[in-house]
């Protein structure tokens, strides 16, 4: 949006003012999950680095093309970030104003600039009407988010992560707080390595990550379809 604010009608320009200005950060931010994990355990810096960029760039583009230039993807894989580029492109930059200008269809959208800043102003009014509810524990700008991710891609793990963040900042820091102090912290180090690992392990036995993709069995998580049980994607 920004981008075709500052340079109209040029959809390349908007591409590389994405590219520079909003992926290299979003990158930076990925890679530094990687590195905290790898700093847990003793690996370092440098060849933690050097295993992400090497993965990223032959083991996925190589073994998984086909389903990253797809537009639903997988529950493993999606292009939808790359594929983003070339459309938020073309829709901000070549037709920014027959979209997005006052009284097109989409013109809503640069206005929810606005309506995120009053997102906020509800939950202060509750917890000034119900102090003791805990509304100003509510943090709006994750909140608004990670809502819109929601709209995109493979999402059904959204839950799984909600249900597991409810466990242990509701029901463990409320009525388990002596193990919460001690232990919590350590539990959130023991679940994103064990994942970590365990889609390491994944991807290459099964997920197509050495060139062989082997089916995995159909059930309630692994459904024929759409992952999501999306009937309109099924």
């Amino acid at each position: 949006m920004l981008g075709g604010a500052l340079v109209p009608g040029k959809p390349v320009a908007n591409m590389y003012f994405t590219l520079y200005g909003y992926n290299t950060v979003a990158q930076a931010l990925s890679l530094l999950q990687d590195l905290k994990l790898g700093q847990y355990t003793k690996l370092p810096p440098i060849t933690t680095f050097v295993v992400q960029t090497v993965g990223t760039i032959v083991t996925i583009i190589h073994a998984q093309r086909d389903v990253l230039l797809s537009v639903q993807g997988t529950n493993v894989w999606s292009g939808q970030q790359v594929q983003s580029y070339n459309s938020d492109a073309i829709g901000w930059g070549a037709l920014g104003k027959p979209l997005y200008a006052t009284g097109t269809r989409y013109g809503f959208v640069p206005y929810m600039l606005i309506a995120g800043l009053g997102f906020p102003i509800p939950f202060w009014i509750l917890h000034r009407k119900f102090p003791k509810f805990g509304w100003n524990k509510v943090f709006t700008p994750i909140l608004v988010a990670e809502l819109g991710y929601l709209s995109v891609g493979i999402n059904s793990a959204v839950f799984t992560a909600f249900l597991v963040a409810m466990f242990s900042q509701f029901y463990l820091r409320k009525y388990r707080a002596t193990w919460f102090r001690k232990y919590n912290f350590l539990m959130s180090a023991a679940l994103d390595g064990g994942t970590s690992v365990m889609i390491f392990v994944w991807t290459f036995a099964v997920g197509g990550g050495s060139g062989t993709v082997r089916p995995f069995p159909t059930w309630a998580l692994n459904p024929k379809g759409n992952p999501d049980y999306c009937k309109r994607l099924t």
